[in-house]
C-alpha cells in the first residue's frame, strides 16, 4: 500500500508479507498526539526490552524507515539474526538469537543518547523468567569507560561496575541528590587520577532508585590534592581508597600531608550519604607536630579557634568533627604534648607533659605542665571558651616568681589558686585570690597587683622595706627591661616633707639588666640600682634617725646617698645636709658634702659655724671626719674615744654640757683656735690641747709668752698653774678692759670640787672696776677731811704720780690668795694684797657667784704721797702717820655682785686724825726724831 490514514494514523510505503513469520516494510508511519509513555533512556530501554519478546515471536523481518510517535522518532530493522533500533533516547545494534525462552544478544553497541552512555558486551534474557544478564563494557562521554555487568527481573537491576581513570565523578550529580557537604566531598574537595575498582549493588525497576543498602564500592584516588575546607590549601597524598557501603562513604587518605606536614591517620567518614535528615560528614584529623599556623588554621578554617600555638616540641593532635546537614558543626578532639613551648596570643610558657581536650567550643587542659620563663611553674586545669575566648580554672603553683636580676619581688611556692584567662586581645590572667592580674602582651608582660598586702607574705622585698599597703604595676618590656608604678601608703619610713611624716609615695621605676631606676613624679627622691649598688637622691626630705630600733635594710649591700636640701634628725642632734654624699660599703660609710644649719660648738671669727663642707668616712669601731679646708680634723674611736684638730676656728665649751663625759679618752688639739666658755668668756690661744681619759685631764694652753696648764687626776687631784698672762688674754676674756699692762701668774691645786691658790700681779693697771673705782675715788679725795693744807699734794699726787686716775689702778705688785668651790660655785679671796702707786689694797672677799653675792672686808693704805712727804720731816712722820707710819681706812663690800653696797669709815677716821695727833705729841715725844 503506498498510503493510508485514519484519524491521527498514516503510513506511507506499507508492506506486509507472512513467510514463517511476518515481513513488514514501511518507509513512515506517523502518529499524531500520541503521548510517549518514555521520558529517558532507561524507561525507553525498558520498554524495548519488554516489547521485545512478542515482536520476535510474530516478525521475522521488520524495517521502518522512519516511525513518528509524538516527539520521538525510530528507525526499526530486525532481519534474521540482527536488530537494529534508532530513537529519541537509545540505539541499538546488535546480533541475536533465540532459542525457546532464552534470547542471547550479541550487542555490537547500545548507545543510551541522553546520558552519553555505550554499552557494548552480550545480553541473555530468560524471557519466561523475564530475567536478563548483561555482561560486558561501557564507555560514559568520554569521561568514564570499563566493566559493566547488569542481571535484571521486572523488579530488581543487580549492577556490578568499574572504570578506568576517572578525572573526576561529577557526572553523578546527574543521578545522585546529596547533601551541599556531602556533595562538597564527593566531587569538590577530592582531586587526582580516580580508579573504580568495583560498585555494585541494586536498583528498583519501579522507581529507577538505587536502594542503598546493597550498594557497595570501592574506589582509589592516586595522586590525590584533598581539600578539607574551601579556605585551606590542600592536602597531598599519594593515594585515597574510598570505601562506600550502607550509604556510608569512607574516604582514607595514604600518608597525607599538609604543607609538609604530615596527618597520617586522617580521614573522612560520610554517614547517611543520601539522607538529607540524617546524613552528616565525620572529619577525623591526626597530627603529630607542631600546633603551628598551618595546624591551626586547618581547626580555624572549621570554626575552632584553638587559642594555642606551639613555639617547639610534638604536639599528637586527633580531632574529630561531627558535620551534620541540617544542623550545626560538633567538635571533639584531644592533643597531647610533650617538652612543648605553647603561645597563648603574646604569652609563651613551657610544658613538660600536657594534654588538652576539645569539646565544642571550650578547650579543656587538666593536670598539664605549666611554665612561663622564671616566673610561673604550676599543674594547671583550665577551661577555655574559644567562642567568647575567656577561660577559668586552678592552678598548683609550684613556683610563682617575679624578680630583676638580684631582687625577690614576689616568690609564691606550693599554693593552689582559682584564676581566670581572657584571650579577646591579648592574654590576661587573673588572680584574684592574691588581687593580681597578668597582661601577656606583644611587645611586654603587664602584672598589675592591686593590694600588696596579698603579696606580703610573699615577698621578702616588701618585708625588708616593710611595706603592706599599696599597688604596683609592672611592664615587663623584654628580657632585660621592666617598667613600674606603684602607690605606696602606711610607710613605716624615716622621711618627713613640711615636718610630716611621709605616709604615701608614688614612685615610677625602670629596670633593665645595667640598672633599676626609682624616682616620685617630681624627681625629688631617686633610686639607681646598678648590680649591688644602690645610688639614692633625697631632695628636701627631712630624714628622721631618732628610733634606734630603725630596721637595717638586708637587701642593702652597696648604698650611696646623695643629701640635697634635707635634714638628717638624729637622737641627741641634728644637721641640715646642704648638698652631700653618703656611700655605704657593705659595713663602711664614706661622705663628702655640705652641711648647714649646724649646732657645733665651733666659731669662726665672731659668727658660729652653721656649716661646713666635709669629707669623711665610719668603719667598724671608727668615724673620721675632715672639712675640705682642712682647718677641722675629727676622729671617734670605739664610739667613746673622740680626736679632735682645730686650726683657726674656735671651740665653744658649756659647763653645764655633760655629753662630754661619755667618752672614755678625749683628745683636743687647737691651733690659733681659741676657747669660748659658756657662751661668753673667750679664752685666747696660739695652740692648746686638751685631753682627759680615765687616769687624767689635761689642759695645756699657750698664748704668746703665756701658759696655762690644767691637770686633774683620777683621785680628783687638781693642779692649775698659769703663767705670763697679759692683758689682752684677761681682757679678752672677760670682754672689757680689766687690765692693762704687765702680767699676772696663778697656781691653785686641790681635789674634787675645792681648789685653792694665789694669783700674783705685776705693774698691772686695773681698769673699769666698777666697785674699786668708787673706793678709790672716795678714798683719794679723803686728805680734805683730814687736813686742808695737805689736799694739794695729794690731789698733786693722784695727777702726777699715774697711780689712780680715770685710765685705772695701777698694781706694781701684789697677790690673793683664794679658794674655789666648784659646785657650789664660792669663790673665796682669803687674802688680797696689792701695792699701787697711790692705793693699797689689804684684806679679804668672798664672792658667791652662783647666788651673785659678795661679802668683803678690805684695808686701803692711801695718801702715799702725803705720806711720802712726811716721811721725811724728822718727828713730824710719827705724830701725823702714827706707828705704821701710813694713812688708811676700812671698807666693807657687801650684797648684790652687781649692785653691792659700800661702807668705809672715812668720815670717822677724819674726826680722829686731829685727835690722835695730839696724843702721840704728848705720849711718844721720842718717836718724834725716828725715821
Amino acid at each position: 500500500m503506498d498510503s493510508f490514514s485514519f484519524g491521527n494514523f498514516s503510513v506511507s510505503k506499507f508492506y506486509l508479507k507472512i513467510d514463517k513469520k511476518l515481513i513488514l516494510r514501511i518507509d513512515e508511519i506517523v502518529i499524531k498526539d500520541k503521548k510517549t509513555k518514555v521520558h529517558n533512556s532507561f524507561e525507553d530501554m525498558k520498554s524495548l526490552l519488554n516489547k521485545a519478546p512478542m515482536v520476535l515471536s510474530f516478525f521475522q523481518n521488520i524495517d521502518i524507515e522512519t516511525m513518528e510517535i509524538a516527539d520521538n522518532k525510530f528507525k526499526i530493522q530486525l532481519e534474521d539474526d540482527y536488530i537494529y533500533v534508532d530513537n529519541k533516547y537509545v540505539n541499538i545494534a546488535s546480533e541475536y538469537s533465540q532459542e525457546g525462552d532464552s534470547l542471547s544478544l550479541d550487542i555490537y553497541s547500545i548507545y543510551l543518547k541522553d546520558i552519553n552512555l555505550l554499552l557494548l558486551g552480550n545480553m541473555d534474557i530468560d524471557l519466561d523468567k523475564n530475567i536478563l544478564v548483561f555482561l560486558g563494557r561501557y564507555s560514559y562521554k568520554n569521561l568514564a569507560s570499563g566493566e559493566l555487568n547488569l542481571q535484571a527481573n521486572k523488579e530488581e537491576l543487580d549492577f556490578f561496575i568499574n572504570s578506568g581513570e576517572l578525572e573526576n565523578i561529577k557526572f553523578l550529580k546527574n543521578y545522585i541528590t546529596l547533601d551541599k557537604i556531602a556533595e562538597s566531598w564527593m566531587y569538590d574537595n577530592v582531586q587526582g587520577k580516580i580508579y573504580l575498582d568495583y560498585l555494585y549493588g541494586k536498583v528498583d525497576l519501579n522507581s529507577f532508585t538505587p536502594i542503598l543498602n546493597s550498594i557497595n564500592g570501592y574506589a582509589r584516588v592516586l595522586d590525590a590534592k584533598v581539600k578539607f575546607n574551601k579556605d585551606l590549601d590542600v592536602v597531598n597524598t599519594p593515594l585515597i581508597n574510598l570505601e562506600y557501603q550502607n550509604d556510608n562513604l569512607l574516604i582514607k587518605l595514604k600518608e597525607p600531608t599538609y604543607k609538609g606536614i604530615s596527618i597520617d591517620g586522617s580521614f573522612v567518614d560520610i554517614k547517611d550519604m543520601t539522607s538529607l535528615k540524617y546524613g552528616h560528614v565525620d572529619v577525623t584529623l591526626k597530627a603529630n607536630h607542631l600546633l603551628d599556623e598551618n595546624v591551626l588554621n586547618i581547626l580555624k578554617a572549621h570554626k575552632i579557634n584553638l587559642p594555642l600555638k606551639q613555639i617547639s616540641g610534638k604536639t599528637e593532635a586527633d580531632v574529630h568533627l561531627y558535620i551534620p546537614y541540617d544542623s550545626p558543626m560538633k567538635t571533639f578532639g584531644v592533643f597531647k604534648s610533650k617538652d612543648s613551648t605553647f603561645k597563648i596570643n603574646d604569652f609563651e610558657f613551657y610544658s613538660k607533659q600536657g594534654s588538652v581536650d576539645l569539646i565544642n567550643t571550650d578547650v579543656i587542659i587538666e593536670n598539664t605542665d605549666f611554665v612561663h620563663k622564671d616566673m610561673i611553674n604550676a599543674k594547671v586545669n583550665l577551661k577555655i571558651d574559644t567562642k567568647t575566648l575567656t577561660s577559668s580554672g586552678d592552678a598548683l603553683l609550684n613556683k610563682f616568681l617575679i624578680k630583676s636580676d638580684n631582687q625577690e619581688i614576689v616568690k609564691i611556692e606550693d599554693k593552689k589558686v582559682d584564676f581566670t584567662i581572657d584571650f579577646k586581645d591579648n592574654t590576661k590572667l587573673n588572680i584574684d585570690e592574691l588581687e593580681t592580674s597578668i597582661l601577656f602582651q606583644k611587645d611586654s608582660t603587664d602584672i598589675n597587683i592591686e593590694n600588696l598586702e596579698k603579696l606580703y607574705p610573699y615577698s621578702k622585698l616588701l618585708s625588708d622595706i616593710d611595706i603592706k599597703k599599696g599597688d604596683l604595676s609592672i611592664k615587663l618590656l623584654d628580657d632585660n627591661e621592666i617598667s613600674f608604678m606603684t602607690n605606696l601608703f602606711e610607710l613605716d619610713l624615716p622621711l618627713k616633707k613640711d615636718d610630716k611624716k611621709v605616709e604615701a609615695l608614688k614612685l615610677f621605676g625602670l629596670v633593665n639588666k645595667d640598672k633599676t631606676s626609682i624616682n616620685t613624679a617630681s624627681n625629688d627622691l631617686v633610686i639607681d640600682i646598678i648590680k649591688d649598688k644602690i645610688k639614692i637622691i633625697i631632695n628636701s626630705y627631712d630624714i628622721d634617725m631618732t628610733n634606734e630600733d630603725e630596721k637595717k635594710n638586708s637587701f642593702i649591700q652597696d648604698l650611696s646617698v646623695r643629701l640635697i636640701d634635707s635634714n638628717i634628725i638624729l637622737k641627741d642632734n641634728s644637721f641640715y645636709s646642704i648638698d652631700s654624699n653618703i656611700d655605704i660599703v657593705k659595713d663602711d660609710i664614706f661622705f663628702d658634702g655640705s652641711f648647714g644649719k649646724l649646732d657645733i660648738p665651733i666659731k669662726e671669727g665672731d659668727k658660729k659655724l652653721d656649716r661646713l663642707d666635709i669629707k669623711g668616712y665610719s668603719k667598724k669601731d671608727l668615724v673620721k671626719v675632715v672639712t675640705k679646708d682642712k682647718k677641722l680634723d675629727l676622729t671617734l674611736e670605739n664610739n667613746d674615744e673622740i680626736y679632735l684638730e682645730l686650726n683657726e676656728l674656735d671651740l665653744i665649751y658649756n659647763t653645764s654640757n655633760n655629753s662630754v663625759n661619755k667618752y672614755k679618752k678625749v683628745k683636743i688639739k687647737g691651733k690659733n683656735s681659741n676657747l669660748i666658755i659658756n657662751e661668753k668668756y673667750k679664752v685666747l690661744s696660739d695652740d692648746y690641747i686638751i685631753s682627759s681619759d680615765d687616769k687624767n685631764t689635761i689642759f695645756d694652753l699657750v698664748y704668746l709668752d703665756g701658759k696655762i696648764k690644767y691637770i686633774k687626776d683620777s683621785h680628783e687631784n687638781i693642779n692649775l698653774r698659769a703663767n705670763n698672762i697679759n692683758e689682752l688674754f684677761v681682757n679678752t676674756f672677760f670682754d672689757k678692759e680689766i687690765i692693762k699692762g704687765g702680767t699676772f701668774s696663778l697656781e691653785a691645786s686641790g681635789k674634787g670640787d675645792l681648789i685653792s691658790g694665789k694669783m700674783l700681779f705685776n705693774k698691772n693697771r686695773l681698769l673699769n672696776l666698777t666697785i674699786l673705782n668708787n673706793i678709790i675715788t672716795l678714798v683719794n679725795t679723803s686728805p680734805a677731811l683730814i687736813n686742808p693744807l695737805l689736799a694739794i699734794p695729794a690731789v698733786f699726787g693722784m695727777v702726777t704720780n699715774g697711780g689712780f686716775n680715770l685710765n685705772g689702778y695701777a698694781v706694781n705688785e701684789g697677790y690673793i690668795d683664794f679658794t674655789y668651790d666648784f659646785e657650789n660655785r664660792v669663790l673665796n679671796l682669803i687674802k688680797i694684797h696689792t701695792i699701787g702707786n697711790s692705793v693699797d689694797f689689804e684684806g679679804y672677799a668672798t664672792l658667791n657667784l652662783k647666788d651673785s653675792y659678795v661679802n668683803s672686808n678690805v684695808d686701803l693704805i692711801f695718801m702715799k704721797d702725803y705720806t711720802k712727804i712726811v716721811n721725811f720731816i724728822p718727828g713730824l712722820n710719827y705724830l701725823f702717820l702714827g706707828d705704821e707710819k701710813r694713812v688708811s681706812t676700812k671698807v666693807k663690800i657687801t650684797g648684790d655682785l652687781n649692785n653691792p653696797k659700800i661702807e668705809t669709815q672715812l668720815a670717822k677716821d677724819s674726826i680722829s686724825a686731829p685727835v690722835n695727833f695730839f696724843k702721840r705729841v704728848i705720849t711718844s715725844p721720842l718717836k718724834l726724831f725716828e725715821k
